[in-house]
């Protein structure tokens, strides 16, 4: 229950607008931020912090596979290069010997016919060692004499050229045979660094997977606080518009700052006066004033902070990010049923003037529109998060495409939202279980090997950072060093006050790398680059501490970790701010028969609709060896199969959404492989494309979860 002050309080803010009912974080309305729960203090390590050590883990991990995959790679490249010399050196020895033989037989059939040599004494010598065994060859003495002549200078000179060929070829062979010899060394070694660098991983994961229960629930417990935090500070300016004694007016008269009803006056953000709010001077101090139907859609988004999300789900017990907006906005806006459907029909807003119960949109041209919030003040929303798995108070993301504001009605002039994507789902309401690849060969490093150091990993926790953590990889060079595009995409340039001069680069797909401090840069804004290409030089421009590139990877607006993708070519994020294979067991679901495997809740349901159907097909259960694979079981793996495992921290086991499946589905052409492509992609469960036949990585029993059927 609430004290009589608080009742009272809320009983004039009610009499003012249509406050609809609210959950317990009416509690915190007098303190504007109240403490985390005292049991937060108890936990040694946040999720954050877990999350940002187990990325430099893996980072560190990731360097010393990176040299030892280069390293392979060399010791195939010099073998191969080793034995092809030798091959031509035998080749050329060969040769030697052949002309060699010829110069011994017309040296012997002079010395015999008493005919004066001209090639002296030591090379008559050399010329018959050949043949000194086979002297009975030479015959026909009158034809050795006419020939004699014309042919020992030039014999001599072909011998001679062809025994100097075979020695540089036998050189060179000699040479490449040690660079494979010393490759071959490289690579033991770094093999056995690999092996101990992964017993260090498994040790450092262990530890932290002590604390990640901890760490888990102190994270929903701030979240928690965190969300009450932001109520507080809602029924706040509740509380300071009641005391100005002003009812919120109506939407419809507020659309123009030169026409609002009497007593009020335009409200001014960025210095622009803002269409659909208005103010008031009361006691001295200068109030914002928001329509009531604003009020009222906030208030119902505060009402449903803590709600289970549902793909898709429109409550009332679950909800999807549009089924949340949606329900908060009604009954005084309809929103349509797809968020890009949502863009045409509301009046955008500069995101410099957002206000409280706007629209925000998120997304990119290149993949389209995926998530949507209520916005807040303090570049916070009201979204129902995937990611977090309810509805939740969260930062805007950076990828904010548009600010609308349903107050404002029908757009001035059209409205066009970038063109939606298959990719586009994957990145659904802050979900990012996802991964991506730019393809085989299609990649490269932002520096050339040799001209940098590693410097600063990404992960590292610090207060360097806003964020509190390294949200890059850090290469040091000196200023001047060539930047190149890592793979191709569209550039943007940018100039913040901490990077300086920036690069950005959208490859697609929900695909963007950043490159930072910059001394110079040489490309276009809005040009398109290839793999490899230069875009700028290094430098220490900005919020730097000595000349280097400050190299960052995004995937769908999340920063990751670009060492996996340097090393592969590939990269994927998580959810629930877990890192990849250290998602506490209390976060998967078991499958029924499969002996202790787990996966994400989601991709588990799904897993036994594909399972029954499978039975009701063949009879049988579906077969399974391999579903969710901790870090630890990754880096054993690496360890024993590094030409075919995935780099640690990479793989989709370790998210909980893939599965290695056997009974018949292991082997390409089978009547249960066939169904499975027919079939499970109905269930969302998906063979991806690197895994086909004739792909290079053939993996016929491997799956992964993609886009549920019910979506």
């Amino acid at each position: 229950m609430l004290g009589n002050r608080r009742r009272l309080r809320l009983a004039v803010i009610g009499a003012l607008v249509a406050v609809v009912a609210l959950p317990s974080y009416a509690a915190y309305a007098d303190d504007p931020t109240p403490p985390p729960p005292a049991s937060v203090t108890d936990v040694k390590r946040s999720l954050e912090q877990l999350q940002a050590e187990a990325a430099a883990i893996q980072a560190d991990f990731a360097k010393t596979t990176i040299a030892y995959t280069n390293a392979l790679k060399a010791v195939q490249t010099t073998e191969a290069a080793a034995k092809k010399a030798e091959q031509y050196a035998a080749g050329k020895k060969s040769v030697s010997d052949v002309e060699r033989r010829k110069l011994g037989l017309v040296t012997a059939q002079a010395y015999q016919l008493g005919i004066p040599t001209v090639i002296g004494t030591e090379s008559m010598l050399w010329s018959l060692a050949p043949i000194a065994e086979n002297l009975q060859e030479i015959a026909d003495r009158q034809a050795a004499i006419r020939q004699l002549g014309s042919t020992q200078v030039s014999q001599y000179q072909a011998a001679t050229a062809a025994q100097n060929a075979a020695g540089t070829a036998a050189d060179d062979a000699a040479r490449k045979r040690a660079a494979a010899d010393q490759a071959a060394q490289t690579a033991r070694t770094l093999g056995l660094e690999v092996k101990s660098k992964a017993a260090e991983a498994s040790v450092a994961m262990q530890d932290q997977m002590a604390d990640l229960a901890g760490a888990s629930q102190m994270s929903s417990q701030l979240q928690n606080s965190r969300n009450a935090a932001a109520f507080a500070k809602w029924q706040a300016y509740l509380t300071d518009l009641a005391a100005t004694k002003v009812i919120p007016p109506a939407a419809g008269t507020m659309r123009n700052p030169a026409k609002l009803p009497a007593g009020l006056k335009p409200y001014v953000a960025a210095g622009h006066n803002v269409p659909g709010a208005a103010s008031v001077v009361s006691g001295g101090r200068t109030v914002r004033v928001l329509s009531a139907e604003t009020i009222r859609a906030v208030n119902q988004a505060f009402s449903l902070l803590g709600k289970p999300y549902g793909v898709g789900a429109t409550g009332p017990d679950k909800f999807g990010c549009l089924g949340a907006a949606r329900v908060a906005w009604q009954p005084y806006a309809k929103l349509p049923n797809l968020i890009s459907k949502v863009y045409p029909n509301y009046q955008k807003v500069p995101t410099a003037s957002i206000q409280p119960g706007d629209l925000l949109l998120i997304g990119n041209r290149s993949i389209g529109l995926f998530h949507i919030g209520v916005a807040l003040d303090g570049n916070e929303m009201i979204a129902a998060d995937e990611a977090k798995g309810s509805v939740t108070v969260t930062n805007v993301p950076d990828n904010l495409y548009a600010a609308l504001r349903p107050t404002l009605g029908q757009p001035t002039k059209p409205q066009r939202p970038p063109a939606s994507t298959t990719q586009a789902y994957q990145f659904r309401c802050g979900n990012t279980a996802t991964s991506y690849d730019v393809g085989t060969g299609a990649w490269t490093w932002p520096i050339s090997e040799g001209q940098y150091e590693i410097g600063t990993p990404f992960g590292q926790a610090g207060p360097l950072w806003a964020s509190g953590f390294h949200t890059g990889q850090d290469f040091v060079a000196p200023v001047g060093t060539t930047v190149r595009a890592v793979t191709a995409g569209t550039v943007r340039i940018e100039h913040p006050a901490w990077a300086g001069n920036l690069v950005r680069i959208d490859h697609g797909n929900g695909l963007e790398t950043l490159y930072a401090h910059l001394s110079t840069i040489t490309v276009a804004d809005g040009a398109h680059v290839v793999a490899g290409q230069q875009i700028g030089a290094v430098g220490t421009e900005g919020n730097s501490t000595g000349p280097h590139l400050h190299f960052e990877v995004h995937l769908g607006g999340d920063t990751v970790n670009p060492m996996p993708f340097l090393a592969t070519g590939s990269t994927s994020t998580g959810w629930g701010g877990y890192s990849n294979g250290m998602i506490p067991a209390d976060k998967l679901c078991g499958i029924s028969g499969g002996s202790g495997h787990m996966l994400r809740c989601d991709a588990a349901a799904a897993y036994q609709q594909l399972a029954s159907a499978y039975k009701g097909q063949f009879g049988k259960t579906l077969c399974i060896t391999d579903s969710y694979r901790s870090y630890a079981s990754q880096v054993d793996l690496y360890g024993r199969k590094p030409s075919l495992a995935a780099l640690p921290g990479t793989s989709n086991h370790g998210w909980g959404v893939a599965v290695d499946l056997c009974g018949g589905i292991d082997h390409f052409g089978t009547a249960q492989y066939q169904w499975m492509l027919s079939h499970a992609p109905a269930f969302g469960w998906v063979h991806p494309s690197w895994a086909n036949q004739g792909g290079g990585r053939e993996e016929p029993w491997h799956w992964e979860f993609g886009k549920p059927a019910n979506a």
